[in-house]
């Protein structure tokens, strides 16, 4: 007879791992009503089952593109390789689109591992560290010979990605619960920003000129840097116009928490 210790850590192997062989159905009584196996499978069954509804929580428009039965054994497949490891099921998503990238039958359809990236960056974002925001009445505050020395901390909650999919527009039909369109690769990929304004989760795609500067600022550069940089795109008589209209679209969609100054 093993000692409870024992039998609990046999019990959570198994309900883990249940086609690992750990030795625990002699330890469970069978009668007519179940076998003892049949007990067992009960609960590993009904583990896994709420790890599966914590990943769909996570990726619906993945549940939507793929459908139930792909989506089970896609979950299925995840939760061998990815075991939850942490008490909470908030994390239990996170290695979703590197599992899609690298399995062999999944890798197939690269639209997946890109739309598990965009729909955990969602997750991210809205989960994210709250902070201040910077407003224009805050911009117009500062002299003017500051602002070439000006430099931006991006809010908690911003995330960048590049895809080649259009995958915003996959999210956005099984968020809206409408008919999903085609997968559609294009040429070249397109970086997008998501990131949370109060209580919403926002997106939207950058042109190349304003990818390059929002990657700038967030790398430390000064307004001035940015400024010489944004020239390989637009004429320099426009740049300043340019760049002074990117920042004040970043601070009105709360993009950023902080500008650093010269004191």
């Amino acid at each position: 007879m093993h000692k409870l210790p024992t039998l609990q850590q046999l019990f959570q192997n198994h309900v883990l791992r249940p086609h690992s062989g750990h030795v625990i159905e002699g330890a469970v009584v069978s009668d007519a009503k179940a076998t003892a196996q049949t007990r067992l499978d009960i609960y590993a069954n009904a583990y896994r089952m709420r790890l599966g509804e914590a990943l769909e929580q996570d990726f619906t428009a993945l549940h939507t593109l793929l459908g139930d039965e792909q989506f089970e054994a896609l979950c299925l497949s995840y939760i061998d390789t990815h075991p939850s490891r942490h008490y909470s099921l908030r994390h239990l998503g996170r290695h979703m689109s590197t599992f899609l990238r690298e399995h062999d039958f999944y890798a197939r359809q690269p639209v997946l591992a890109e739309l598990a990236a965009f729909e955990w960056m969602m997750v991210e974002a809205f989960d994210a560290a709250d902070s201040d925001v910077v407003t224009l009445h805050d911009l117009a505050r500062l002299p003017a010979e500051q602002w070439g020395q000006l430099r931006f901390s991006a809010h908690p909650s911003v995330q960048r990605l590049e895809l080649f999919w259009n995958v915003p527009a996959l999210w956005n039909t099984a968020d809206q619960q409408h008919d999903m369109p085609q997968p559609q690769r294009d040429a070249n990929a397109l970086t997008w920003l998501v990131w949370r304004r109060e209580l919403k989760t926002w997106y939207r795609s950058l042109g190349a000129e304003e990818a390059w500067a929002w990657h700038a600022a967030c790398a430390g550069h000064d307004f001035g840097e940015i400024c010489s940089g944004l020239c390989r795109w637009v004429d320099e008589e426009r740049v300043p116009a340019t760049a002074a209209g990117m920042l004040q679209r970043w601070i009105n969609d709360g993009l950023v928490s902080a500008i650093r100054y010269p004191a």
